[in-house]
């Protein structure tokens, strides 16, 4: 399978969308993957602090 990487007169319009698309996609997955991280360890530390709660009341 062979590419035709020749825009023609609308290159210039072209190349610049495509590498704008592909900065917007970047962003978005490691903002989405930066966001994720971040709520992980609010849930684990959430979870800790509730496990230390109800340590004292279990005798454990």
């Amino acid at each position: 399978m062979s590419f035709d990487f020749d825009a023609g007169k609308y290159a210039i319009y072209l190349w610049p969308a495509f590498g704008i698309s592909a900065l917007a996609f970047a962003w978005m997955i490691a903002s989405s993957l930066l966001t994720a991280r971040r709520w992980r360890r609010e849930a684990e530390r959430l979870q800790a602090q509730l496990d230390a709660e109800r340590a004292p009341e279990t005798g454990a």
